[in-house]
């Protein structure tokens, strides 16, 4: 659907798609990151994870269709109306961080803290919906499943969600997770456990 008019892509995008990434030693950010567009709207509606389900069932311009195989109703509840008030580009990590997977989500908010404050670039984890569009956006035109089954890999959002069944986690609330992409769809939940399946993924706005 129309997106609107796009925000220009920085005047040094190029350079830095060409540049060294910061991730994978010996490897350039093309080879490694998404550049992705998340509009503030698709067809005059406002862009959401509720609006992203249905779009994804029947793309345009004859793109691979898919769907969500999971979708936590506190997920929903709490996150499936949010928009951006903006249209922005991204740059997401075609994988999960190296050295990211097994650890605690504070270590994993940490160990991109640490890349973030090295390289001077300003990485942090992605949202619930920016991860679901670019994992989408690229299988729709691709036909690739991005943080899919093979192994099993999931990337750790910045959100947390309260589920409602545990009154001890209150508090704090559970990690939302995003990947699992399998023929079955793509794995939109939370969790409560440090899976080895569960790591991080890099991502910078402009």
């Amino acid at each position: 659907g129309d997106v609107g008019s796009a925000p220009p892509l920085p005047s040094d995008m190029a350079t830095i798609l060409d540049g060294p990434c910061p991730f994978w030693p010996g490897k350039q950010v093309k080879d490694t990151h998404l550049l992705v567009l998340v509009p503030a709207t698709v067809a005059e509606k406002p862009f959401t994870l509720d609006l992203l389900r249905e779009l994804i069932k029947s793309p345009k311009g004859g793109g691979h269709k898919t769907k969500y195989r999971s979708y936590a109703a506190a997920i929903e509840r709490e996150l499936g109306a949010q928009s951006p008030r903006s249209s922005y580009w991204m740059l997401m990590t075609r994988d999960v961080l190296p050295d990211s997977r097994d650890k605690t989500y504070d270590a994993q908010k940490e160990l991109v803290a640490g890349y973030a404050s090295r390289e001077s670039v300003p990485y942090e984890l992605p949202s619930v919906l920016e991860a679901a569009t670019a994992i989408l956006l690229h299988h729709a035109r691709e036909g690739e499943r991005l943080f899919g089954d093979d192994p099993w890999t999931y990337t750790r959002c910045q959100e947390v969600v309260v589920d409602g069944h545990n009154p001890e986690e209150v508090a704090h609330g559970y990690p939302t997770v995003v990947g699992g992409f399998s023929y079955k769809g793509l794995y939109v939940n939370y969790d409560y456990s440090d899976f080895d399946s569960r790591g991080v993924s890099g991502l910078r706005k402009f």
